[in-house]
């Protein structure tokens, strides 16, 4: 008597010949995708958060075809990012009203980049090459998000840059794909009121324009760790564009 036959699969059949009609298929391991848009700018302090808003509006229209149904429209981001910076200079003359325009601008650009985050979030799903396609910010949802400050980037180097006025600063961060806040000044580099943030800028160089001719520029630069959270910044380094 022949022996009983059993159902591997409910979806497979079994032919006269005794072989399978169909194949069942080896299980693939699905690639975790954990990677999320940071939704949340209340840590980054002011003079911070207009680059990183610029780097965002600059990758998103870079990648349009990517995110092609922003919740907030670039032109209404960059009117946005606009005003804030506007009203951040104001705020220098201490007047109340100065001050609360600027808490309005910043409480504004803040929403919009908190709707545009959790947008690219549902578009990305975790894939984090699309989410670095964005501009924002990010984090790694598959461990306990580190919010400890980076260390210090590392060997910070200035050379002339090919155009009157600029430079290029080449230096070694923690993380290679890290991003990085850099900061110039043209004045005295023991003046915290003198450094200026010149752009936010991923991995270890920055191009820097727009000095004049001749002036003595100290250049130091920070790495944007999780959260928000700003490292050390590097020890500076200094150099007199041409």
């Amino acid at each position: 008597m022949p022996a009983s036959l059993s159902w591997d699969s409910p979806s497979l059949s079994w032919d006269s010949a005794l072989t399978w009609d169909a194949a069942a298929t080896t299980p693939t391991r699905k690639t975790m995708n954990n990677t999320k848009a940071n939704i949340d700018f209340s840590d980054f302090s002011a003079a911070e958060l207009s680059p990183i808003a610029h780097m965002i509006h600059d990758k998103l229209t870079l990648n349009a075809a990517t995110f092609d149904a922003p919740p907030v429209t670039l032109v209404a981001l960059l009117a946005l990012i606009t005003t804030y910076g506007t009203k951040l200079t104001n705020r220098a003359s201490r007047a109340t009203s100065d001050g609360l325009a600027f808490n309005e601008a910043r409480e504004a650009l803040e929403v919009a980049l908190g709707v545009l985050g959790n947008y690219v979030n549902g578009e990305a799903k975790g894939d984090a090459m699309l989410v670095d396609e964005s501009g924002f910010p990010s984090y790694n949802t598959a461990r306990t998000p580190d919010t400890s400050p980076p260390n210090a980037p590392a060997d910070l180097r200035l050379r002339h840059g090919e155009l009157p006025g600029s430079l290029l600063a080449r230096y070694k961060p923690e993380r290679a794909q890290s991003t990085n806040d850099v900061q110039a000044n043209t004045g005295d580099p023991n003046n915290e009121a003198d450094w200026q943030t010149k752009g936010i800028f991923k991995g270890g160089r920055a191009e820097l324009d727009g000095f004049t001719p001749g002036t003595l520029v100290w250049v130091r630069v920070r790495s944007v760790g999780l959260k928000g959270v700003m490292g050390g910044w590097s020890d500076p380094a200094q150099i007199r564009v041409m």
